[in-house]
Order: structure tokens, then C-alpha cells, then sequence
């Protein structure tokens, strides 16, 4: 009677059970007509359009988009209602998903959609935020190398003829 089916992962065990999608009509598709849907993948949550696969529109939520939700939301996703909703410098969070560790964080984009550095993972029952420290721009890596190797080089003597 049962007719529950899952797909088997590559190591031959049974894909854990999906969460029913849950429907954001509030939350309007970014390039086609459409309104987006809290969806359970392999790679953890994410929104995808309603009217997927028609529309292959999908993004990762923001956590306050997923706070007015929080109810709909399957319990084994609870402990993400805890995550910081923005870094200290006000920026909403993302909840993005490690496929290596196969864990979900969030974390933190500028205006242009590149990583901030700030980032809080759900550690032991608390989330934990760090911050990445800062690297220096490439130009001035190229230019400190440049310098280093005129540095290193003898300088040529002239000799002169007489």
C-alpha cells in the first residue's frame, strides 16, 4: 500500500525523505513571471519558481524570508530559524548549503553578489559567526612581487670601452 519512493545515493543508500515544498506567493520570481517555493534538495533548501520545471528560476532564501514561514517549514530546518538574520553590518544573511560537510550556514553578500567574508555555522546547538580576514588586492600582491624581484636582481654594471 505504501508508495513512497526515493532515490538511492551513490553510496547506495536511500536519499533522506524530502520536505513538502512550501509556497511563498509573497516572494516574486527575479526573471520570469512567476512566485518562488521553499524547496528540499541535495543540495538543502533553496527557492526555485512554482511553476518549476516550466520556470528553472532559483536562488538561495534570505533568512528573513524564511522567518514569516517558520511554521511551514519541516522541524528537521528548526534550528535555522535561529541564525542570525544579518551580519554587524546590517546585510542580510543567505542560508547557503556546504556540500562537503553537507551543512547549512549562512552567510553574507555585498551589492554586487560577492561573499563579504562573514559567515555564522550552526555548531553544537549555537550559532557561531566568523569573519574572514580581509585579503590584499591583487594589484598590490603583483606589485609587492615586482618590487621583490627588482630587489633580487644584481644590477648590471657598465663597462665602458678605453
Amino acid at each position: 500500500e505504501c508508495k513512497n519512493t526515493r532515490k538511492l545515493l551513490r553510496n547506495g543508500a536511500a536519499a533522506p525523505p524530502k520536505m513538502d515544498p512550501v509556497p511563498m506567493p509573497e516572494l516574486a520570481c527575479q526573471k520570469v513571471d512567476d512566485t518562488y517555493v521553499l524547496r528540499d534538495g541535495a543540495a538543502g533548501i533553496f527557492l526555485a519558481a512554482s511553476q518549476f520545471p516550466k520556470n528553472r528560476e532559483t536562488r538561495a532564501p534570505y533568512m528573513a524570508e524564511l522567518m514569516p514561514h517558520q511554521n511551514e517549514i519541516d522541524p528537521k530546518y528548526q534550528f535555522l530559524m535561529q541564525a542570525p538574520v544579518e551580519d554587524p553590518q546590517g546585510r542580510h544573511s543567505l542560508v547557503k548549503f556546504a556540500r562537503k560537510t553537507k551543512e547549512h550556514f549562512v552567510m553574507t553578500e555585498d551589492d554586487e553578489g560577492k561573499p563579504t567574508g562573514w559567515r555564522a555555522d550552526y555548531d553544537n546547538g549555537k550559532w557561531v559567526e566568523t569573519l574572514a580576514k580581509p585579503k590584499a588586492k591583487a594589484k598590490a600582491k603583483a606589485k609587492a612581487k615586482t618590487k621583490a624581484k627588482r630587489k633580487s636582481k644584481p644590477k648590471a654594471k657598465k663597462v665602458t670601452a678605453g
